[in-house]
Order: C-alpha cells, then structure tokens, then sequence
C-alpha cells in the first residue's frame, strides 16, 4: 500500500466516522489502516503488529528512511481524525515522539513547539495534516541560479 492509498483510506474511513456514522466500527477500521501501513512500511508479517503501540516501538527503533518518514505523515493525518489516536499519557507521547524524529525538519519548517506544552504539540500536530506536504518538499534555492554560478546572469 502506498502513502497516498494509505491517506485516502483513512480520509474515506474518518470522514465516515463523523458524528452520524458509525464511529466505533469506522475509528477501528482507521487503526487497521495504520498498522497494516506499517507492518508493511517495516516489513513485518500481518501477525507480528498486534497494536499500534507495537509497531510505533518498532518504528521508533528503525533507522531513517522513506518508509519511516511516510509512517510518519500518516499519523500526521490520524492526528487530524478526531479520536483515533489517544489524546493523553504516554499512549499519546509514543506517536508524538515518533513523528518528532521521523519529520524533525518538516516540523522546523511548520513552527512547530518543541518547546512547548503536550496540548500545544497535539493541536499543532492535528492542524499539520492539511499542511504536511507542503513543508516536505525540498527548498527551494533563495539566491537567484545566475548568482550561485549554475548559469551565466543573461541566460537566467
């Protein structure tokens, strides 16, 4: 499953779980989106990722790449879904942490609060979804090519 599969599931699955839908079966149908997302993003057998706990222990401990980074934007876009993931203790500090390594310059790039409150970090992270690919793209260069000497200043 690739990302953007992954993130339609989950808005098709959350927007059903709005208030006149049926939430409980929809939000579990969310959380098997997530973890068979990472059970494949980390190359685990269906069976191996009982919960989501699991696999953000397993995430937490994988060594960078692209697999890790897109786990990552697709708990940015839970984080957008009104009671999928917790919202308190530690079961709401694993995906926080994890999203704060895996994305570290896209959250720089955001203004996100490092510094700031557990209720600040969540708001900012809920509100990151509609943003997250925006502040992932590579930067653009801010001196003009003819000045970097990458072509001559008339041809620019």
């Amino acid at each position: 499953m690739d990302l953007d599969a992954a993130r339609a599931d989950l808005a098709r699955v959350s927007r059903a779980a709005a208030p006149g839908g049926r939430a409980g079966a929809n939000l579990s149908a969310a959380r098997a989106i997530l973890i068979d997302f990472g059970s494949e993003a980390f190359g685990l057998a269906p069976s191996a990722a009982r919960s989501l706990d699991d696999l953000l222990r397993v995430a937490a401990n994988a060594p960078p790449s692209r697999p890790r980074r897109d786990f990552a934007v697709l708990l940015v876009q839970a984080l957008g879904v009104e009671s999928l993931l917790p919202h308190r203790g530690a079961a709401a500090d694993a995906p926080r942490s994890f999203i704060e390594s895996a994305l570290l310059n896209a959250l720089r790039r955001a203004g996100y609060p490092f510094d700031g409150s557990s209720y600040d970090k969540r708001r900012a992270l809920a509100g990151l979804h509609a943003t997250i690919d925006e502040h992932l793209r590579p930067l653009e260069p801010s001196f003009p090519r003819w000045l970097q000497g990458t072509v001559p200043p008339d041809e620019a």
